[in-house]
């Protein structure tokens, strides 16, 4: 069986980290696995050095801004000269092209995996009606939550036997150990970490970890906030100027992209994601494979991933007070934070690993593959 998968960018990001596990794990199975993406990405690492180096071809089809001609027509190409048996697509950009394709004679199965609920922060929402018949024409749907699942059905009238939930997951044993020591490497040594990840934009919900702060270092004035991910739309000033408003610049350090995330998460104590959207959250379980006691919003699907009191705590969605509330549990009940991360260790291992969510999607490819 070989499998074209399209996606828009190769650069870091939660879409793009869970295909490239997902394509080393469907080679381990015997799937034969291509990757073309549309367009270079900006402010983080390129991956597709990554996918070469597991031995996936890669190709580019240069849909730079708003051109879809061009990569058209080099994904039409490419699939005459790569004859896949299934097109899997990612993302509302590479889902239009694989229509397109489609409608111009494409005979092998469409898997379209939907990695959002893009009615809530979704810059293109203006073109949802058109998405939601482009995701009705697909053979089969892949939702990466429940909650992505529940929103397909309910809100874009796809029929339920046609989505499937296939979580993210990644590899354990990538997120075990630190490569360095980037706690003594940033002089933070004697300091309490609280720890987040994440693009800089609104919808990550910094803004509200900042808020939280000025409650945590009353308690315990050794805490910094440190802040990591890359920030296209330059919305990190806004940041600093709250940190500023706050009192809170020196508890509060902007990292910018990190490209040693397991480094960075074990130089934390405790992880907090306090989004306000996600489609699935895969950081959050790179915090507890590092074995990291974790806060999240109390949002689906981030209910879905953390046991609340077990692996961490839901704090209240836009709710400062709620996270630091939360936080200051676990900096000061270090031995029982300690086993609520060893506790998410064991369970991203049993429900989130990269072995589980290829055989899943295998088995998918395997159904359309027969139905066609």
């Amino acid at each position: 069986m070989k499998v074209l998968h399209l996606i828009n960018t190769l650069s870091v990001g939660g879409a793009e980290l869970h295909l490239l596990a997902l394509c080393r794990y469907l080679k381990r199975l015997g799937v034969d696995t291509v990757v073309a993406y549309l367009k270079e990405g900006r402010g983080s690492r390129p991956l597709r050095p990554d996918f070469e180096a597991a031995g996936i071809p890669v190709f580019y089809l240069g849909g730079e801004g708003v051109d879809f001609v061009r990569p058209w027509l080099q994904l039409h190409r490419l699939l005459k000269q790569e004859k896949p048996d299934i097109l899997h697509t990612h993302l509302p950009r590479a889902d239009l092209l694989g229509f397109l394709t489609r409608l111009s004679g494409f005979s092998g199965s469409w898997v379209c995996s939907v990695h959002g609920i893009y009615a809530n922060h979704w810059r293109g929402r203006k073109t949802l009606p058109l998405f939601k018949f482009i995701w009705h024409q697909a053979d089969r749907i892949i939702a990466i939550s429940v909650a992505v699942k529940k929103w397909l059905v309910k809100d874009c009238g796809l029929a339920p036997e046609k989505v499937q939930v296939v979580y993210y997951g990644i590899e354990p044993e990538r997120w075990s150990l630190p490569s360095q020591d980037l706690r003594s490497k940033w002089e933070l040594n004697g300091q309490l970490l609280v720890g987040t990840v994440g693009r800089l934009e609104p919808v990550k919900g910094h803004d509200i970890l900042i808020r939280a702060m000025p409650s945590v270092v009353q308690q315990f004035p050794q805490t910094t906030l440190l802040i990591a991910g890359h920030d296209p739309w330059d919305y990190g000033r806004v940041l600093e100027s709250l940190a500023t408003q706050l009192g809170m610049e020196k508890h509060v350090r902007f990292f910018g992209f990190q490209d040693d995330i397991p480094s960075f998460l074990h130089a934390i104590d405790v992880f907090a994601f306090a989004s306000r959207s996600e489609g699935f959250g895969q950081v959050v379980i790179e915090a507890m494979a590092a074995g990291k006691p974790v806060v999240v919003s109390r949002i689906a699907p981030l209910t879905e991933i953390v046991i609340d009191g077990e692996t961490g705590f839901y704090a209240e969605p836009e709710n400062p007070e709620s996270f630091a509330e939360k936080i200051l549990w676990l900096l000061s009940h270090r031995e029982e934070a300690q086993n609520m991360g060893k506790k998410g260790q064991e369970v991203v291992k049993k429900r989130f690993s990269a072995e589980t969510m290829a055989f899943a999607v295998l088995a998918i490819y395997q159904e359309v593959f027969r139905r066609g």
